[in-house]
């Protein structure tokens, strides 16, 4: 009861970033094994999306308060920390291709910024499909 308490309160933060969700498995495995209770984002998002736009990658997270002790468990384990400030904090929801030009989409959660690109896409081809049935002769 103590812990999920403490888990209600605390921030949870980014501890890393891969570009495939497979490659993030080994790290989770090893948090995981010292104890350190992490999480994976973006997994689905970047296993469909990889390649065609940028979805910030998939990120371990981890309790604000297991930092300390998993940047011990990393180093200890061959991971390469970056030092401080070697990198800028990019909102989460920032997404970076096709939805970034679209301004009404901007606002949304990525999940949503996708589902209203495939239904544009779905109501396109519609659109398409009429108009060729349409000059087809019979």
């Amino acid at each position: 009861m103590e812990k999920e308490e403490r888990n209600n309160k605390e921030r949870i933060v980014e501890i890393a970033r891969f570009a495939y969700p497979a490659e993030a498995a080994t790290l989770i495995a090893l948090l995981r094994s010292e104890g350190i209770e992490c999480y994976l984002r973006n997994e689905l998002t970047t296993q469909i999306m990889a390649g065609y736009a940028d979805v910030g990658g998939a990120r371990v997270e981890i309790l604000e308060s297991d930092v300390p002790r998993a940047l011990e468990v990393m180093r200890a384990g061959g991971y390469d920390l970056p030092a401080d400030g070697d990198e800028a904090d990019e909102p989460v929801e920032q997404v970076a291709g096709l939805a970034r030009h679209i301004p009404f989409l901007r606002g949304y959660p990525l999940e949503k910024q996708i589902l209203v690109l495939l239904a544009l896409v779905a109501a396109g081809l519609g659109l398409l499909l009429f108009l060729s049935a349409l000059l087809t002769p019979q």
